[in-house]
């Protein structure tokens, strides 16, 4: 019997994990944290307000991919050289600059978990090198293996953290809420929030990828209510992490008074002082760990994607460089990590808003795509009876519409009232 539900285990979950693993990053450690450190538990309704209206773009990516058995970017190339164009327009910016965000990140928890006094594009480099050695030599079935791990340790001691913070709070007390003032400051704040919550639309790209790759893995065709239900697994409980950062947030740094770090070191400390407040001193050790591990996953993640991605869009596009005998996916591997340890280099100047324009940008982008997702999962490419019925249609429509007005009002603020 246990052996039976381990198999299904393996067969059923994976790259609604992957998916996890990516979100559960910059998005959830760094920004639901800061939202609750700034304004107490009052940006709660934005972050389950922008995963609800992201939720069928996302969904989209999963279900295409196990009804076609084909990747987003094959539906894209089917809808014209316009969506192809848009698609690889804003590419670079997962693959530079959303990778550059995430390991500085995990730059700031490695120098805290371990104290050292590495430069931090020197360690974010090292880092990437390393998650890289571990992607060429394994591929994806050790790399999901290792990130399902992972997600599922640090979704505990979070889960755990944030159950023992609830009492902590006077729940009586109005300290809990922050007073909002709707001005260009607060208004790009909450966009950023927003950009990578749960993480980037492009991502559902990435989750078609992993899609496809699993039931490349496990030899089979992957049935639709297997993938939906790994899918929401990982979906949902982004939503629900989310939460528990912004409540340990407002619990530890928003009620306390304390400003955050402008540092990602400095602010590591304070993420991992948070869950030892809760769980207590002894476990400081295991939740530096857990926090690094997380992240690293992250990157990991990340990088399989981007170079997938990267590869399929050189064989789309030249389709003879199939029969070249070179390893691209190793090449746009290396050319990844280059790219990101450049922008470190040449742009970082302030950790949060580094953060903040990279999650800002993502929202910009996410319209287009949840159309183009929409568009490809109501094409002759999917059979009718694995469409979506009329309830979801419309809740796909109503989040592209939102997400559409965010984005001309964010250009409006970026460019007007800046």
């Amino acid at each position: 019997m246990l052996k039976k539900l381990v198999t299904q285990y393996q067969q059923t979950l994976g790259p609604g994990l992957m998916f996890a693993a990516v979100a559960v990053g910059v998005s959830h450690l760094v920004q639901s944290t800061r939202a609750g450190a700034n304004y107490g538990l009052t940006l709660s309704l934005l972050i389950v307000f922008t995963c609800l209206i992201k939720y069928p773009a996302f969904r989209f990516g999963s279900d295409y991919a196990t009804a076609s058995g084909k990747s987003l970017l094959r539906a894209y190339k089917h809808q014209g050289r316009f969506t192809q164009f848009i698609f690889l327009l804003g590419f670079p910016l997962d693959m530079f600059v959303a990778s550059a965000a995430v390991v500085l990140v995990t730059t700031g928890v490695f120098k805290n978990v371990l104290n050292v006094s590495v430069g931090d594009v020197q360690l974010s480099f090292i880092i990437l090198v390393c998650a890289a050695g571990l992607l060429i030599s394994g591929r994806y079935r050790l790399v999901e293996n290792v990130v399902k791990l992972i997600v599922v340790l640090f979704s505990v001691l979070t889960l755990v953290a944030a159950s023992l913070t609830v009492p902590e709070l006077n729940w009586q007390s109005n300290d809990l809420t922050g007073e909002i003032v709707f001005d260009t400051k607060t208004y790009l704040f909450m966009i950023a929030i927003a950009g990578w919550m749960p993480t980037g639309v492009s991502v559902s790209v990435y989750q078609s990828f992993w899609v496809c790759e699993k039931a490349k893995s496990v030899n089979q065709s992957l049935k639709l209510k297997d993938t939906q239900f790994d899918f929401n697994l990982g979906y949902f409980g982004t939503i629900i992490l989310a939460l528990c950062f912004v409540l340990m947030g407002t619990a530890f740094i928003y009620n306390a008074g304390i400003e955050t770090s402008p540092s990602p070191s400095g602010f590591a400390a304070q993420l991992i002082d948070m869950f030892t407040q809760v769980i207590g001193e002894w476990a400081r050790l295991l939740i530096a760990i857990a926090a690094l591990a997380v992240m690293i996953s992250t990157v990991i993640a990340n990088l399989d994607a981007c170079p997938r991605v990267a590869t399929a869009v050189v064989h789309d596009l030249l389709p003879a460089s199939r029969k070249l005998k070179v390893n691209f996916q190793t090449i746009f591997t290396i050319v990844q990590i280059l790219g990101a340890s450049l922008i470190l280099v040449l742009f970082l100047k302030s950790f949060k808003t580094f953060i903040d324009f990279a999650t800002s940008v993502a929202f910009v982008t996410a319209p287009l795509l949840a159309t183009f997702n929409h568009r490809a999962m109501y094409s002759d490419e999917v059979p009718p009876d694995q469409r979506p019925g009329k309830i979801m249609q419309i809740w796909s429509l109503a989040g592209i519409v939102v997400m559409f007005s965010v984005a001309v009002f964010y250009g409006y603020l970026s460019f007007f009232q800046s």
